[in-house]
């Protein structure tokens, strides 16, 4: 069993997970963890908030992203404190491999009163691997598509990780080296 971290402990949670701050929450009052409130989206990038737990940021971001996005250094996902963004990357069903994609009409489908937007920079399909970034400021940068991405500036990443794979310890060295 993962423990929630303590700024995730105070969010809403929705059948035993803690609701990403910047989840959308429909009419109906349930979340859909799979589609981004833009307007949260963009308050937390421009206030350097946590984009999970929603509180403020300190000395150091964290990122996390494919192994495309560490090469163009270039995240859609905003910034995390690491304790948050390590819980998410043990339970999240994406990126521990219990989903494979995201299917865009099912995902519109049961967001009716909501339009999901995709450009061509959006990536549906999961990777093989993900890496984090430390960073210790950012700068936000549109795509031809519209997007906003948030480009870090890196101090310190991580090798290729496969959360599925990994243990408490190899998550407890992952900690402990973007700490250094």
């Amino acid at each position: 069993m993962t423990l929630i971290p303590k700024r995730l402990k105070q969010r809403p949670q929705w059948r035993g997970l803690p609701i990403p701050y910047i989840a959308t929450i429909r009419s109906d009052g349930t979340p859909d963890f799979r589609v981004t409130d833009h307007i949260k989206r963009l308050s937390v990038i421009k206030y350097h908030q946590c984009q999970l737990c929603g509180q403020m940021l300190g000395k150091f971001f964290f990122f996390v992203g494919g192994r495309k996005s560490a090469e163009q250094n270039a995240y859609f996902e905003p910034a995390c404190h690491l304790d948050c963004l390590i819980y998410a990357m043990r339970v999240c069903p994406f990126i521990v491999g219990k989903l494979d994609h995201a299917d865009i009409a099912k995902v519109q489908a049961a967001n009716p009163d909501r339009v999901v937007l995709i450009d061509d920079s959006y990536v549906a399909t999961k990777g093989d691997a993900w890496i984090i970034v430390k960073a210790d400021n950012w700068r936000a940068v549109q795509t031809q598509g519209g997007t906003i991405l948030v480009q870090p500036n890196v101090i310190k990443q991580t090798p290729a990780l496969e959360p599925p794979k990994m243990s408490s310890a190899e998550w407890r060295d992952v900690k402990e080296f973007l700490m250094r």
